[in-house]
């Protein structure tokens, strides 16, 4: 593919010398402003590197990715909006940027605003995940500063720092609200099944920092108890997992205790988003479901599908085992059973739904349990057998009951018996096959689903209550580590960890959108982090041309060759050289 556009030798004054530039004309704010191309240098060094040659290739960057990803921040106008709302509200500058009668706008720095700065952020974060420090490396491999008309060269840590720390947490929530309308709206994404989820993300905040309230430790889902996390909720769509809102809160709140903090937030983004509440249903997990959340739920005017935990449900588990029947979703046939019940003093529709991948799941762990406790139950009868046991008969059969009773199912799969008296003490124990298979045929695999809309079929509900899958898949982007990568975060204040979080789903919002398009325009299978790595390898190189010495030289950007799959998207993303 191949572009010509004009451009023009510039020289600039720096430190005494001159240097040569080549520039293109283009419109920026819609005024037309000279945009670096290609840096030259001094004039001796540009005439040594072309004496003799006709053609000069003067370098090639990564280009389709952040292409697409800049394109579409310009076309839901990110950095507008951000500075919209710093210059409403009040923009934090420091003392010595504001001078007198100096109306509200956003303060420049290093030739950016805070809208600029934060953009490119969440374009670099959807791009190639790395830190502040190592944004300005990554950006030099790629047109980024090109397309931005930005000093990529300058932007460091501090810089992103000071920007960062221009915009209010109080602002956040406005300017998220604003953006994801505008997405919904360009692309007419589908509201009317909404999906709710929390997980935390741990951090590498040292202990001794006390300028951080928000990270703290609490039970980590990815094992790093010893590490402070901030914990995220998100409110999802279910067909094509776009962010609408999301929550920060501390690492040592559990999910159910934020949910009563996030779900009002929920709601009012979905007041000011001017969605009619009464036609949504949000599904969330039965990890954020108690009593006090749901009779939160009750009053908020929309639906909702939930489940419940199936040991608060053990009587309606033993009343559906025999009433299961097959349900068709599309080509799968699963088992369930449909009832009304009072629950939490409201007239409920419940589903008791066997699922065989659920079971399968939960069978090798129990088993898995039953080998570990084999193994420590064997060890202590050796220790027995030695008679260098210490500790009395009370407290060694407390000690097997804690270790049983700390393992899924284990008290009911396992036996154990304590024989003798003093030190003279033997151990038996043994795998109940008959117990474990009562407990798999009649408990294993189980799900309680629980909702208000009365009028959906059974399939229905069992679809969106899947759903809560997609908003899972999120959270797996925002960790990964190449492409999102919310974690680890290295901020020293708790306004900073917002801004991070904000930009870090900002990037995902933005690539999510890309793939969305790509998926509606070419069909494209892959997923999103394949359809970015395959736009990175989508270069653009600037060209010096001339015909002969005393010829005028001819610049032009053209796309280098590349693959078929690479040629459909870049004609479906409109990606231009």
């Amino acid at each position: 593919m191949y572009t010509q556009r004009m451009a023009s030798l510039q020289a600039v004054r720096s430190g005494g010398r001159t240097y040569w530039r080549i520039v293109e004309s283009r419109r920026v704010n819609g005024k037309p402003r000279p945009v670096p191309v290609a840096y030259l240098g001094k004039a001796n060094d540009i005439l040594a590197r072309l004496q003799g040659a006709d053609s000069l290739h003067v370098r090639s960057l990564s280009h389709g990715a952040v292409a697409a990803l800049f394109s579409l921040s310009q076309e839901l106008d990110v950095a507008g909006i951000i500075d919209r709302h710093l210059a409403q509200h009040g923009h934090r500058r420091r003392p010595w940027q504001v001078k007198r009668g100096e109306s509200r706008v956003p303060q420049k720095h290093d030739g950016l605003s805070v809208g600029q700065s934060l953009a490119l952020v969440s374009v670099g974060r959807a791009g190639h995940a790395t830190s502040k420090r190592g944004f300005a490396e990554w950006a030099r491999t790629t047109t980024l500063g090109e397309l931005a008309s930005a000093p990529v060269e300058r932007l460091s840590s501090q810089h992103f720092w000071d920007q960062m720390d221009q915009l209010p947490v109080e602002s956040i929530a406005a300017i998220e609200r604003e953006i994801v309308g505008r997405a919904i709206e360009r692309f007419e994404i589908p509201t009317q099944t909404l999906l709710y989820d929390a997980t935390n993300f741990f951090t590498f905040i040292a202990s001794t920092n006390e300028r951080v309230e928000i990270a703290a430790r609490g039970h980590n889902k990815q094992k790093r108890h010893d590490l402070r996390q901030v914990g995220v909720a998100l409110l999802c769509t279910r067909d094509d997992g776009i962010p609408l809102a999301h929550h920060v809160y501390g690492g040592q709140v559990a999910d159910a205790k934020s949910f009563c903090t996030a779900m009002p937030l929920m709601r009012q983004r979905l007041v000011d988003l001017q969605r009619d509440l009464d036609s949504l249903t949000v599904v969330y997990d039965k990890g954020n479901v108690s009593r006090a959340n749901q009779k939160l739920v009750d009053g908020a005017g929309f639906h909702y599908v939930a489940s419940l935990t199936a040991s608060s449900q053990r009587a309606l588990i033993a009343e559906a085992n025999p009433k299961l029947e097959d349900v068709a979703l599309g080509d799968e046939i699963v088992r369930a059973f449909r009832t009304v019940k009072t629950i939490w003093g409201a007239e409920r529709t419940v589903v008791v739904l066997l699922s065989e991948r659920l079971r399968d799941g939960q069978r090798r762990g129990v088993l898995q349990h039953v080998a570990s406790a084999h193994r420590w139950l064997e060890r202590l009868s050796k220790t027995l057998r030695r008679g260098k046991q210490k500790r009395d008969r009370a407290r060694i059969e407390r000690d097997i009951e804690t270790r049983l009773m700390g393992r899924q199912h284990l008290q009911k799969v396992i036996r154990f018996k304590l024989k003798g008296a003093g030190r003279k003490l033997e151990l038996a124990y043994d795998f109940d096959q008959a117990a474990f298979e009562a407990l798999d045929r009649d408990w294993l695999g189980r799900l309680v689903l629980v909702t208000d809309n009365k009028d959906w079929s059974t399939d229905e509900i069992i679809r969106a209550y899947r759903g809560q899958s997609d908003v899972e898949a999120v959270f797996a982007h925002l960790k990964d580590p190449v492409h999102i990568a919310l974690r680890p975060q290295f901020h020293w204040t708790d306004q900073k960890l917002h801004v991070h979080v904000f930009t870090c789903l900002l990037g995902y919002l933005l690539a999510r959108l890309v793939h969305l398009r790509a998926q509606r325009a070419v069909d494209y299978v892959g997923s999103m982090e394949r359809l970015l790595d395959t736009l990175a390898n989508v270069r653009r190189a600037t060209v010096l041309r001339r015909s002969s010495e005393t010829a005028k030289l001819r610049v032009t950007t053209q796309l280098e060759e590349t693959d078929q799959e690479s040629l459909h998207l870049i004609t479906a993303l409109k990606i231009a050289a």
